[in-house]
Protein backbone atom coordinates (compact mmCIF):
# COMPACT_ATOMS: atom_id res chain seq x y z
CA UNK A 1 0.00 0.00 0.00
CA UNK A 2 1.45 3.40 -1.17
CA UNK A 3 1.76 6.21 1.33
CA UNK A 4 -1.37 8.31 -0.55
CA UNK A 5 -2.96 5.15 -0.05
CA UNK A 6 -2.77 4.79 3.61
CA UNK A 7 -3.51 8.77 4.38
CA UNK A 8 -6.81 8.21 1.98
CA UNK A 9 -7.60 5.65 4.14
CA UNK A 10 -6.64 7.27 7.79
CA UNK A 11 -8.57 10.17 6.57
CA UNK A 12 -11.80 7.75 5.53
CA UNK A 13 -11.42 5.94 8.77
CA UNK A 14 -11.33 9.72 10.65
CA UNK A 15 -14.47 11.31 8.30
CA UNK A 16 -16.54 7.76 9.73
CA UNK A 17 -15.44 8.12 13.21
CA UNK A 18 -16.31 12.29 13.16
CA UNK A 19 -19.24 11.52 11.23
CA UNK A 20 -20.96 8.72 13.33
CA UNK A 21 -21.84 9.06 17.06
CA UNK A 22 -20.27 6.62 19.43
CA UNK A 23 -23.11 4.23 21.59
CA UNK A 24 -22.56 6.20 24.46
CA UNK A 25 -23.81 9.38 22.94
CA UNK A 26 -26.59 7.33 21.65
CA UNK A 27 -27.79 6.07 25.02
CA UNK A 28 -27.09 9.81 26.19
CA UNK A 29 -29.78 10.92 23.34
CA UNK A 30 -31.79 8.14 24.84
CA UNK A 31 -32.36 10.11 27.91
CA UNK A 32 -32.80 13.54 25.42
CA UNK A 33 -29.92 15.28 26.88
CA UNK A 34 -27.57 15.65 23.79
CA UNK A 35 -26.91 18.11 22.06
CA UNK A 36 -28.32 18.99 18.90
CA UNK A 37 -25.97 20.84 16.86
CA UNK A 38 -23.27 18.40 15.92
CA UNK A 39 -23.15 16.40 12.62
CA UNK A 40 -24.71 13.75 13.75
CA UNK A 41 -27.84 15.14 15.37
CA UNK A 42 -30.44 13.22 12.29
CA UNK A 43 -29.01 10.13 14.54
CA UNK A 44 -28.62 11.59 17.72
CA UNK A 45 -32.22 13.18 17.33
CA UNK A 46 -34.00 10.23 15.56
CA UNK A 47 -32.43 8.07 18.38
CA UNK A 48 -34.26 10.16 21.08
CA UNK A 49 -37.52 9.33 19.00
CA UNK A 50 -37.15 6.20 18.09
CA UNK A 51 -36.89 5.48 22.48
CA UNK A 52 -39.80 7.40 23.11
CA UNK A 53 -41.81 5.32 20.56
CA UNK A 54 -40.59 1.95 22.13
CA UNK A 55 -41.40 3.64 25.49
CA UNK A 56 -45.16 4.24 24.27
CA UNK A 57 -45.45 0.65 22.44
CA UNK A 58 -43.97 -1.28 25.59
CA UNK A 59 -46.95 0.93 27.34
CA UNK A 60 -49.84 -0.37 25.03
CA UNK A 61 -48.02 -3.81 24.98
CA UNK A 62 -48.91 -3.65 28.87
CA UNK A 63 -52.44 -2.21 28.55
CA UNK A 64 -53.13 -4.77 25.97
CA UNK A 65 -52.03 -7.87 28.48
CA UNK A 66 -53.66 -5.93 31.61
CA UNK A 67 -55.71 -8.59 33.51
CA UNK A 68 -59.82 -7.79 32.75
CA UNK A 69 -58.81 -5.62 29.42
CA UNK A 70 -61.88 -5.14 27.29
CA UNK A 71 -61.81 -6.66 23.50
CA UNK A 72 -61.84 -2.87 22.66
CA UNK A 73 -59.17 -1.97 24.25
CA UNK A 74 -57.13 -4.65 23.50
CA UNK A 75 -57.73 -3.81 19.94
CA UNK A 76 -56.96 0.05 20.78
CA UNK A 77 -53.49 -1.21 21.74
CA UNK A 78 -52.79 -3.38 18.62
CA UNK A 79 -53.68 -0.28 16.49
CA UNK A 80 -51.84 2.13 18.78
CA UNK A 81 -49.05 -0.81 18.36
CA UNK A 82 -49.23 -0.14 14.26
CA UNK A 83 -49.28 3.02 14.45
CA UNK A 84 -46.13 3.50 16.51
CA UNK A 85 -44.54 0.53 14.23
CA UNK A 86 -45.01 2.34 11.28
CA UNK A 87 -43.87 5.54 12.87
CA UNK A 88 -40.94 3.72 13.85
CA UNK A 89 -40.12 2.54 10.24
CA UNK A 90 -40.28 5.89 9.16
CA UNK A 91 -37.45 6.73 11.65
CA UNK A 92 -35.17 3.89 11.02
CA UNK A 93 -35.31 5.00 7.00
CA UNK A 94 -34.79 8.58 7.78
CA UNK A 95 -31.47 7.23 9.46
CA UNK A 96 -30.73 4.69 6.59
CA UNK A 97 -31.35 7.41 4.32
CA UNK A 98 -28.75 9.96 6.11
CA UNK A 99 -26.27 6.97 6.47
CA UNK A 100 -26.31 6.14 2.74
CA UNK A 101 -25.61 10.39 1.70
CA UNK A 102 -23.01 10.74 4.26
CA UNK A 103 -21.67 7.31 5.17
CA UNK A 104 -19.59 6.46 2.16
CA UNK A 105 -17.47 3.44 1.88
CA UNK A 106 -14.36 3.74 0.02
CA UNK A 107 -13.61 0.02 -0.14
CA UNK A 108 -16.51 -1.48 -2.03
CA UNK A 109 -15.07 -4.89 -1.69
CA UNK A 110 -15.28 -4.44 2.10
CA UNK A 111 -18.35 -7.03 3.66
CA UNK A 112 -21.56 -5.86 3.95
CA UNK A 113 -22.52 -5.72 7.38
CA UNK A 114 -26.05 -7.41 8.08
CA UNK A 115 -28.01 -4.44 9.65
CA UNK A 116 -28.28 -1.33 8.29
CA UNK A 117 -27.46 2.06 10.60
CA UNK A 118 -30.67 2.75 11.50
CA UNK A 119 -32.03 -0.92 12.16
CA UNK A 120 -28.78 -1.33 14.75
CA UNK A 121 -29.51 2.12 16.45
CA UNK A 122 -33.36 1.29 16.81
CA UNK A 123 -32.27 -2.10 18.59
CA UNK A 124 -30.28 -0.10 20.90
CA UNK A 125 -32.95 1.79 21.50
CA UNK A 126 -35.12 -1.21 22.11
CA UNK A 127 -31.89 -2.78 24.62
CA UNK A 128 -32.29 0.60 26.53
CA UNK A 129 -36.18 0.77 27.24
CA UNK A 130 -35.85 -3.27 28.19
CA UNK A 131 -33.49 -2.60 30.29
CA UNK A 132 -34.49 0.65 32.06
CA UNK A 133 -38.32 -0.45 32.27
CA UNK A 134 -36.96 -4.25 33.97
CA UNK A 135 -34.88 -2.23 36.40
CA UNK A 136 -37.56 -0.17 37.46
CA UNK A 137 -40.20 -2.84 37.95
CA UNK A 138 -37.74 -4.41 40.46
CA UNK A 139 -36.26 -7.91 39.01
CA UNK A 140 -32.60 -7.11 39.80
CA UNK A 141 -31.00 -10.75 37.95
CA UNK A 142 -33.32 -9.74 35.06
CA UNK A 143 -32.35 -6.00 34.63
CA UNK A 144 -28.55 -7.17 35.13
CA UNK A 145 -29.15 -8.90 31.69
CA UNK A 146 -31.20 -6.59 30.28
CA UNK A 147 -28.15 -4.04 30.70
CA UNK A 148 -25.50 -6.70 29.86
CA UNK A 149 -27.40 -7.15 26.39
CA UNK A 150 -27.17 -3.48 26.15
CA UNK A 151 -23.87 -3.15 26.38
CA UNK A 152 -23.41 -5.50 24.44
CA UNK A 153 -25.52 -4.08 21.41
CA UNK A 154 -23.08 -0.85 22.06
CA UNK A 155 -20.19 -2.28 21.90
CA UNK A 156 -21.52 -4.38 18.66
CA UNK A 157 -22.29 -0.56 17.36
CA UNK A 158 -18.84 0.94 17.88
CA UNK A 159 -17.08 -2.23 16.43
CA UNK A 160 -19.19 -1.57 13.07
CA UNK A 161 -18.04 2.15 13.52
CA UNK A 162 -14.37 1.40 13.74
CA UNK A 163 -14.92 -1.28 11.28
CA UNK A 164 -16.61 1.48 8.82
CA UNK A 165 -13.77 3.98 9.47
CA UNK A 166 -11.05 1.02 9.02
CA UNK A 167 -12.76 -0.01 5.22
CA UNK A 168 -13.43 -3.18 6.84
CA UNK A 169 -17.28 -3.03 7.05
CA UNK A 170 -19.78 -0.97 5.03
CA UNK A 171 -23.30 -0.39 5.67
CA UNK A 172 -26.36 -2.23 3.23
CA UNK A 173 -29.22 -0.10 1.63
CA UNK A 174 -32.79 -0.48 1.64
CA UNK A 175 -36.28 0.21 2.49
CA UNK A 176 -38.83 -1.33 4.69
CA UNK A 177 -41.32 -3.43 2.59
CA UNK A 178 -43.04 -4.05 5.55
CA UNK A 179 -46.63 -1.61 5.38
CA UNK A 180 -48.82 -0.85 8.35
CA UNK A 181 -52.12 -0.43 7.09
CA UNK A 182 -50.49 1.71 4.07
CA UNK A 183 -49.29 0.58 0.64
CA UNK A 184 -45.03 -0.18 0.22
CA UNK A 185 -43.15 2.57 -1.58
Amino acid sequence: MTRGETNARSQVALDVRDLLPRSASIIEAFFGTTEQNSNPSLVLATAYALASLHQQQWNAEDASRRPGASVDEIAESKRRIDALNARRVSLVEQIDTWADRNVTSKTEEAPLHTETLGSVVDRLAIAWIRAKNIRESGNRNRARLALRQLMQLADAYDDLVRDIGAGQRRLPVWRSLKTYGGEAQ
